[in-house]
């Protein structure tokens, strides 16, 4: 219920169909339309309270701030957030001034004043902090103006005493919520900036680490087979056989081949890293098969039948570059690890949609992975065993890569029968 109500209030301030990358510029916009839509409430209850009671001298007034604060939601809607705010706290200011001046003092009309300025705060950013503080400064001096002066641009409104202590209770009973909900924001992005930075340190060590880590096994990996190649060199060198020289330079390809894949394999990480994310309306289908395209034709490649059951109609709003590594670095991994000793070798790509998420499947009858060794398989430079020939950064790209993608991806594996691994992308992601 809380969580429908909270995607309605959303899908109104900023439209269905929006999606703002920067979470704290999110968060900005929420705060600012959450406000606005505070104040168009409050505004609904006065006039409520106006009409029952046949007061309609302000009618007009309030008639015109719904209007304008109309405007700034509509400003949120395509996109103009900046605007917006400038909308609404002017209008929210000279509101309340128009209000507060144009009825005694003792009514309390200029308490809103309060949440006004602390809304301003809160919805502008550390970095925008200047113009909070002049929208702080304004609101200051409008209730200078209306507390200390008589100047009033509406027609002064006489109160009975009753009508004076029946006008404090509203006020103060509207303002004090009102009041209460700014600094709630406050104190909600304040949370978030906190756990933002918290996480920001976490990465940062995570970085730390893998950097080490990837100093020390590149510098081996990339020294190895450039060893490896010397070597055979200098044996063909001092080889008149051509036969012999034939298989060392077939051993070279061998060897370069690995390096080359090695380097791709860093380059995609560094990538990952790096560049941001591009949507684009993605054909699994299609990508699949051109990834299938470029692997079928490698020799560990041949006899392993690929089964690509994606809907051909399927397309998602994604980064179409990462999805191609993940099925690259997949789709080779299955390859890599099939079962000679199968006759029927196959490789099944096939998808799943549930409520709240989107999932493809990479699904293989290879060698399987042993139960204790399937938590390291996404971790950086793991290989299952000496004998392997990958980089052992395959998988862990995998995983960064959808990561970055605000996905997971999960195993499962059985030695002997076969490997599942399963990438889950937010359902919003989904187009059709």
């Amino acid at each position: 219920m809380v969580k429908n109500i909270k995607r309605a209030v959303r899908n109104f301030i900023i439209g269905k169909n929006t999606y703002i990358e920067s979470w704290s510029e999110y968060r900005q916009v929420m705060l600012s339309g959450q406000f606005t839509l505070l104040a168009m409430l409050v505004i609904s209850l006065y006039m409520i309270i106006d009409s029952y009671c046949e007061v309609y001298t302000v009618l007009p007034v309030h008639i015109g701030a719904l209007g304008l604060l109309g405007i700034t939601i509509y400003l949120h809607r395509i996109g103009d957030h900046c605007v917006a705010n400038y909308f609404l706290f002017p209008t929210l200011n000279v509101l309340v001034f128009l209000l507060a001046s144009s009825e005694s003092n003792a009514t309390g009309a200029f308490v809103y004043f309060i949440p006004v300025a602390i809304g301003a705060f809160a919805v502008f950013n550390y970095n925008q902090r200047n113009i909070a503080l002049a929208f702080g400064i304004f609101s200051f001096l409008l209730f200078a103006i209306s507390f200390g002066t008589n100047f009033t641009l509406l027609p002064y409104r006489n109160y009975s005493e009753e009508e004076i202590q029946m006008s404090i209770a509203i006020n103060f009973s509207f303002a004090f919520p009102s009041t209460l909900v700014a600094v709630y924001l406050m104190i909600s992005i304040n949370y978030q900036y906190g756990k933002e930075l918290r996480e920001s340190n976490r990465m940062l060590q995570k970085v730390n680490e893998e950097l080490d880590r990837f100093v020390y096994s590149t510098s081996h990996d990339l020294r190895a087979p450039l060893a490896s190649v010397t070597g055979l060199i200098n044996l063909s060198l001092n080889n008149s056989n051509p036969e012999e020289v034939r298989s060392y330079l077939g051993m070279m390809h061998t060897r370069i081949k690995s390096l080359d894949g090695f380097i791709k394999d860093i380059t995609d990480y560094s990538r990952n890293n790096r560049l941001n994310i591009a949507y684009d309306s993605v054909n699994l289908h299609g990508l699949a098969n051109e990834v299938w395209e470029s692997l079928r034709y490698s020799t560990e490649a041949l006899g392993i039948r690929f089964i690509n059951e994606l809907p051909e109609s399927l397309i998602i709003e994604n980064d179409a570059r990462r999805l191609r590594v993940v099925f690259t670095n997949l789709l080779s991994n299955a390859i890599r690890y099939h079962d000679h000793r199968k006759e029927q070798r196959y490789i099944r790509l096939y998808h799943q949609v549930t409520a709240t998420s989107f999932s493809f499947h990479v699904e293989d009858n290879g060698q399987g992975i042993a139960p204790e060794i399937q938590k390291r398989v996404f971790d950086m430079f793991y290989r299952g065993n000496e004998s392997s020939q990958g980089s052992g950064l395959g998988l862990y790209i995998v995983k960064e890569t959808v990561g970055k993608l605000s996905g997971s991806v999960q195993l499962q594996s059985v030695p002997r029968q076969g490997s599942t691994f399963s990438v889950i992308l937010p359902i919003r992601q989904m187009e059709r």
